[in-house]
């Protein structure tokens, strides 16, 4: 007795899953021990449970903000606030000068021109100058003297947008090697189930009407109802084309 060939590369993850289930449970009763073929089952086994694992690790990571995006984000904040910086150094006002030299001192002992730098490096300086910002009495009096806290303010909010997008970006980098597992899974899996299909059709000719048969049907019963399904996804799939 033949067992219906499926197409593995059209079932989903999740119906592949369910197909891999499915043999399981009809395949389950079978005295797999004993025959000396244990070696099929557990193989099928352990490619459906692995299959989960990584299935359930798997995600897609959408990035709202592109690194490039949000570093160029953060290199204008940083450029407005040492501009304005600049601007108050000029000041008429003697206690606003002061202020902008503190400032800009400020800036310069944690990396002035912080674009060149790496993002690591930068991000590292830029929270080293904000937490200088937050922590030192002196530097807090300047940016309240100058009226700046927004600038400040804005420079705190780039960092956090540029760290957000490149934390995104490495998670879609594991999403995309996650990805390549279950492709690599799906060939296993596909491959264990295969497997033992031949060694049932080959006992279904040596004991013909037996329990072998009965299992074959079932299989080919749960084949059948996923290709009804992927059937019946495609017409849809052609109307709404």
């Amino acid at each position: 007795m033949q067992i219906h060939n499926f197409n593995a590369s059209k079932l989903r993850n999740t119906e592949f899953v369910s197909l891999g289930n499915d043999i399981l449970e009809i395949t389950k009763p079978y005295d797999w021990a004993t025959s000396n073929v244990v070696g099929f089952y557990n193989k099928v086994e352990t490619s459906v449970a692995n299959f989960k694992i990584h299935l359930n690790k798997l995600s897609t990571v959408s990035e709202t903000h592109g690194v490039e995006l949000a570093d160029v984000a953060f290199n204008n904040a940083w450029w407005a606030f040492k501009h304005v910086c600049k601007v108050y150094e000029l000041s008429p006002e003697e206690q606003k000068q002061e202020a902008a030299k503190i400032l800009i001192e400020l800036s310069k002992s944690h990396g002035y021109n912080l674009h060149n730098e790496s993002y690591q490096v930068q991000n590292s300086r830029v929270k080293m100058f904000l937490a200088d910002c937050a922590n030192k009495e002196e530097v807090e009096a300047a940016i309240e003297t100058l009226g700046i806290q927004d600038q400040i303010g804005h420079v705190d909010d780039a960092l956090t947008d540029l760290e957000f997008a490149i934390n995104n970006r490495k998670q879609k980098a594991v999403s995309e090697k996650r990805a390549d597992n279950i492709k690599l899974l799906r060939m296993k899996l596909a491959t264990s189930l295969e497997s033992m299909f031949k060694y049932l059709e080959a006992m279904s000719v040596i004991q013909d009407g037996g329990e072998i048969d009965d299992m074959i049907k079932a299989i080919n019963e749960s084949i059948l109802k996923l290709d009804t399904s992927i059937k019946m996804r495609s017409a849809h799939h052609s109307e709404e084309v």
